[in-house]
């Protein structure tokens, strides 16, 4: 049976709801009672995302970023480049059809439709961590960032800051394994090869982990 797509908007956000359970220090609730445990994890197909009201959207989009501001990682970002916490709610962010998981492009970010295909979008944030980082660097450095295309991608210093943040949120939230994982997916991804290759961008990647 076809879910109506109304039934489905406020059905995403109840699920969320039900993660409210998070504390005031930003932490994410016991695993164990997660949406996964629960049986709650609700598929959707991209056309029935895309058919999502733009209300429910920033409504998602306004709660990560209020999850955020009490993070410990986002708030260690935003002392390092002299920046309030709050500065987050300025920052322009909706989501699009990409062929990556996110990006930042003039200082907007863009967040995949896909992401919210498995209902669980509380579980991606660390990418917005990734694209608020380029969000700094493109609005706050003295200089154009480099490209995401512009040689290699994994080597680009830009590109490596918003990971080693990144790494650093996920190590946080769900353990030094997820991260490092994380990083196995990313050199294998762009196909590094060599161990010592592989070793020397990992220790980079890892920096704020290890």
């Amino acid at each position: 049976m076809k879910l109506d797509l109304d039934e489905l908007d406020d059905q995403l956000l109840e699920d969320l709801d039900d993660n409210d359970a998070w504390d005031n220090d930003g932490e994410y609730p016991d695993v164990g009672e997660s949406l996964i445990s629960q049986g709650k994890k609700l598929k959707k197909t991209l056309k029935e995302i895309k058919s999502t009201k733009p209300s429910v959207l920033l409504k998602l989009i306004s709660r990560a970023k209020n999850f955020l501001k009490k993070d410990k990682i986002w708030k260690k970002i935003c002392k390092e480049y002299n920046e309030d916490p709050e500065i987050i709610d300025l920052i322009p962010t909706t989501f699009a059809d990409l062929d990556v998981s996110a990006n930042t492009n003039h200082g907007v970010v863009y967040i995949n439709y896909k992401l919210l295909q498995d209902g669980e979008f509380f579980r991606d944030y660390s990418y917005l961590i990734h694209e608020y980082t380029h969000w700094f660097q493109q609005c706050y450095g003295d200089r154009p960032t480099m490209a995401s295309e512009e040689g290699r991608y994994l080597y680009n210093p830009h590109e490596q800051e918003g990971f080693q943040n990144q790494l650093e949120y996920i190590s946080h939230h769900f353990g030094e394994d997820k991260a490092e994982s994380y990083v196995d997916h990313l050199l294998e991804y762009h196909d590094v090869k060599g161990k010592k290759k592989q070793d020397k961008l990992e220790s980079v990647l890892l920096e704020k982990v290890k």
